[in-house]
């Protein structure tokens, strides 16, 4: 399977749980913002993806409708098996959000949940159904990114939270820059473990223009959203939308 290491930076989890070790996460009450994501490169398997749902759905307690961000077919499908968990006694009403992103090149399987106390959960600290779902898929490969998130904020972050999009870059070394997503810039350059990569932000959107990997996945993506992600894993570089 991919290395944990790699995957942390992919799925664009915080370099400071690459410091301190992965550690036990909690999704606590009402009483502060919560955030809860499920994290995984899967196989094109409906299966797999209806496993992810429901467990999802199970911890975060919430039946709030979902903004689904995938291509209609398997967007489709993600909305069916979220209704299907569907359980009257859950009672959050945060924000959903599913999205999932076909790779260009398939890499090996692998799950890894987080929230906002904790970069990330340690696998022992993992319930059963989210042991299992890594459980069956290792060994396979992954066609596919798939997100699932669960955002609740109370009325004191809700106020001071800014609307402002910023791009948070990092590298092997940690925290490299933080820009505003309004400005332009034809070449940003970011050192990385085989060179450098070449980042452009134009009208709102951050795209890399040159890598060094022989692969190239991270120049197919565009990031203009809250939560979009652009990783080059070989480059050790993280680009991510907050």
């Amino acid at each position: 399977m991919i290395s944990r290491r790699n995957f942390l930076k992919l799925a664009g989890l915080s370099s400071a749980a690459l410091a301190a070790g992965y550690t036990t996460g909690k999704l606590t009450g009402n009483s502060k913002s919560v955030h809860f994501v499920v994290h995984g490169f899967i196989p094109a398997d409906e299966t797999i993806i209806e496993k992810i749902v429901t467990s999802f759905k199970q911890r975060i307690k919430s039946d709030s409708d979902p903004i689904v961000l995938a291509d209609n077919k398997v967007g489709e499908i993600i909305t069916r098996f979220h209704n299907q968990s569907a359980n009257k006694s859950f009672e959050r009403k945060g924000k959903i959000i599913y999205r999932l992103k076909q790779l260009s090149k398939t890499i090996d399987s692998d799950i890894i949940l987080s929230d906002d106390s904790n970069s990330v959960y340690s696998i022992d600290d993992l319930n059963i159904s989210f042991f299992n779902i890594r459980r069956n898929i290792k060994g396979r490969k992954a066609e596919y990114l798939f997100t699932a998130e669960y955002k609740e904020e109370d009325l004191i972050t809700s106020i001071f939270k800014s609307n402002k999009k910023e791009i948070v870059i990092e590298n092997e070394k940690g925290f490299v820059d933080r820009i505003p997503l309004d400005r332009n810039y034809k070449n940003i350059l970011i050192e990385g473990l085989q060179g450098k990569t070449g980042l452009k932000i134009e009208n709102g959107f951050a795209q890399v223009h040159t890598s060094t990997c022989k692969n190239g996945i991270c120049k197919h993506s565009i990031a203009g959203e809250v939560g979009n992600i652009i990783a080059c894993a070989p480059n050790k570089v993280l680009i991510k939308v907050i």
